[in-house]
């Protein structure tokens, strides 16, 4: 694995969490209201931003190649069911390819939260997730086997994580998985080094100063982020304030 690859430094992936009209917003602001999320999304369609499959800005990452500032692409983490009644048809109506990134454990389940709604908020079911494979505009990535932060784990718990969750991943959607995001962000050239051993062609975290193909950025969209927020984040000033304020 070549975890240095340079590339271009202007590039845009934005991440979400849940995508629902909460009460009570989820630990962190994680959560997005259906109607903001659809302010971003007719935002990005009324001022001709392409919005591409992560694949595509992934190929151009790692060969260094330059892509228009209106070129970026959409992700989600955890895998919550909101994801396929709230998100998916707003997607589809703008034509928006996605990666959800599935956190193997929960999928048919349940995801515990004190602030939601009896204390738990449902994960996407199998059946979800294969629906939207077949319909072409979304693919899934890893976000590991149970959330564990890896920087906790040790090596054989680390193993664990990154390589059941890509088997049974490809087993569900009937291809081979690429992509992972770490929990919480957390990772280190270990964490790196096992995902690319494992197959993976690209890991995802949240922010750094020093990304590589294996800890590529990602833009982070919480509750806080109306559509006044969300235009300045998917300009090249946003990235460039970022590199040198970290609070922003």
């Amino acid at each position: 694995m070549n975890s240095n690859t340079s590339y271009s430094k202007w590039y845009t992936i934005l991440t979400y969490h849940t995508i629902g009209d909460y009460k009570v917003i989820l630990p962190a602001g994680i959560n997005t209201s259906v109607e903001v999320f659809r302010s971003h999304m007719d935002y990005l369609f009324r001022n001709d931003y392409q919005v591409v499959p992560l694949d595509e800005i992934v190929d151009h990452i790692i060969h260094a190649q330059k892509m228009d500032r209106k070129t970026l692409a959409i992700t989600f983490d955890d895998g919550y069911e909101d994801h396929f009644l709230n998100a998916y048809p707003i997607l589809k109506q703008y034509g928006f390819p996605a990666t959800i990134f599935l956190t193997v454990k929960y999928i048919d389940g349940y995801w515990k939260s004190e602030k939601a709604k009896n204390g738990r908020i449902k994960a996407l079911s199998n059946d979800q997730i294969v629906e939207m494979h077949e319909g072409g505009l979304v693919q899934f990535g890893s976000h590991c086997y149970s959330h564990r932060n890896l920087l906790a784990a040790d090596e054989k718990q680390r193993i664990f994580e990154i390589r059941n969750s890509k088997l049974l991943l490809e087993k569900l959607v009937g291809e081979e998985v690429l992509f992972i995001s770490y929990p919480f962000g957390a990772y280190d050239e270990g964490v790196k080094d096992i995902a690319g051993k494992t197959g993976y062609r690209a890991g995802f975290s949240v922010w750094n100063r020093k990304p590589d193909s294996f800890s590529i950025r990602r833009i982070p969209l919480h509750t806080r982020d109306h559509l006044a927020r969300f235009k300045f984040k998917v300009t090249p000033l946003y990235t460039a304030m970022k590199s040198i304020l970290r609070f922003i």
